[in-house]
């Protein structure tokens, strides 16, 4: 966990009122994985002003010790003028604290050699280096994220014209920043709904005049394309069947659309079935269905190491939340990175723990599951916690029930969302869950009519 210093009064930069801070100097990313990414967000250290607001990141010595990495690094800020002699007890008191904490079998030579860092960003640099992201990475993601600005702030009319002339610029990751920030505004609610609305602005005429917008829609509609044939099958939907969806079509983005949408079912008897389909063939089918087995050996591999890295984060979030001091402020913050994985993950490791009869975990477990689904709930716009609240009915006795009891807040946006979310899950092949929400709006909209005459 990461140490603190006892806690000490310090004035406000804006106003010079008297603020009770508590200070992290040791920050143990072996211990506290939070503390590591509240370093590396800026959140580390706030003075947050009671008087006037004013929030600011306050100078202090920091020593980092991230065990994995075999990192030990030293921060002392210039601004602070220290004397020579107590920087180097303090950062001495604590190094000491860091190789108590480690077990004697696994002390190794770093912990006798701290580095120290001329200046925070260095040591932010430091450690997203040994994460694997280098200067130049993190010089791209300045370079997209100046990019955006441009972008946001041009002029309606002159939008699709600028974004033809920097089309080179706009790249995956581009595109993958700009969904990462119109989510996380648009899970901010009314806070944030004028920057989620020109986000949303901004999206559309990239996907429209820009290249890798153009081949998005393209991919997009080649996806819905194959949902709707494999919904078709049905019950009929199995390896043989969908081997000859493949070969009848084995075209780039079809087959890696296959493998997005049904990937449990190209296993390895899937691709000995496919291999004797290209024995059989000759000529340019021959080639193509090879073509076709390479595409779908790539977008496995790419599949399953992303669903692994996925898995990876999500556990380490869990480990995080586990840990932090303010679960419930924990919660909050991580909520734009919990995603369905992360509370899977999190309900097994409650079935793990029940299996091994460890009472003090299964109640620590559903205590952070508890705090997650209520801090869900709390954010989730009054519109789809109606919805949910709905779909949760079994009936539609039940949910007609539900629709007169809680009349007041129908309206006609609401009826409208239900739609809207009847066919995103019918697109993404739900089609039983879009069937039900199809018939409770047929409900609710007769709920909505008779309650005007009410």
């Amino acid at each position: 966990m990461a140490s603190n210093a006892p806690n000490t009064t310090v004035a406000c930069p804006q106003c010079r009122q008297p603020v009770a801070v508590h200070l992290e100097q040791l920050v143990d990313a072996g211990a506290d994985p939070g503390a590591k990414q509240r370093l590396l967000k800026g959140q580390l250290n706030l003075l947050s002003c009671p008087l006037c607001g004013q929030t600011s990141m306050l100078g202090t010595p920091l020593v980092y010790h991230d065990p994995a990495k075999e990192l030990l690094l030293t921060f002392v800020p210039m601004e602070l003028n220290m004397r020579l002699q107590d920087k180097e007890n303090l950062l001495g008191s604590l190094t000491r604290q860091v190789v108590s904490r480690t077990p004697a079998d696994q002390r190794k030579g770093y912990l006798l050699r701290p580095q120290e860092m001329l200046s925070l960003q260095n040591l932010i640099n430091r450690i997203l280096e040994a994460d694997g992201i280098t200067p130049e990475m993190l010089d791209s993601q300045r370079a997209k994220l100046q990019l955006l600005q441009d972008l946001l702030k041009a002029d309606a009319s002159a939008l699709p014209a600028l974004i033809q002339q920097r089309d080179a610029e706009i790249d995956v990751p581009f595109v993958q920043i700009l969904g990462a920030l119109l989510q996380r505004a648009t899970g901010n609610g009314a806070a944030e709904q004028d920057t989620a609305v020109r986000l949303a602005a901004l999206s559309e005429q990239v996907a429209q005049h820009s290249t890798i917008g153009r081949s998005a829609s393209r991919q997009t509609q080649v996806l819905e394309e194959v949902a709707e044939e494999l919904q078709a099958l049905g019950t009929n939907l199995t390896r043989d069947t969908l081997l000859q969806l493949v070969c009848s079509n084995p075209d780039e983005l079809r087959t890696r659309a296959v493998v997005t949408l049904v990937r449990q079912l190209v296993d390895y008897e899937f691709f000995v079935g496919l291999t004797k389909q290209i024995d059989k063939a000759a000529g340019e089918q021959r080639k193509k269905l090879e073509a076709a087995r390479q595409v779908l050996l790539d977008a496995v591999a790419r599949s399953d190491a992303a669903a692994k890295a996925q898995g990876t984060a999500a556990a380490q979030l869990l480990q995080a939340l586990l840990q932090a001091p303010d679960e419930t402020a924990a919660v909050r913050e991580a909520l734009p990175e919990i995603s369905d994985l992360t509370l899977a993950i999190l309900n097994q490791n409650i079935e793990a723990a029940q299996k091994a009869g460890q009472q003090d975990a299964i109640a620590r477990l559903t205590q952070l599951r508890a705090t997650i689904m209520a801090e869900l709930d709390a954010s989730t716009p009054p519109a789809l916690r109606f919805i949910n609240d709905l779909m949760q009915s079994d009936t539609p006795e039940a949910a007609a029930e539900m629709l007169r009891n809680r009349s007041a807040e129908l309206t006609e946006e609401l009826l409208q969302s239900m739609v809207e979310l009847a066919q995103d899950l019918e697109a993404r092949g739900h089609a039983d869950m879009s069937a039900k929400l199809k018939e409770y709006h047929g409900l609710a909209q007769r709920e909505l009519s008779l309650a005007k005459w009410r």
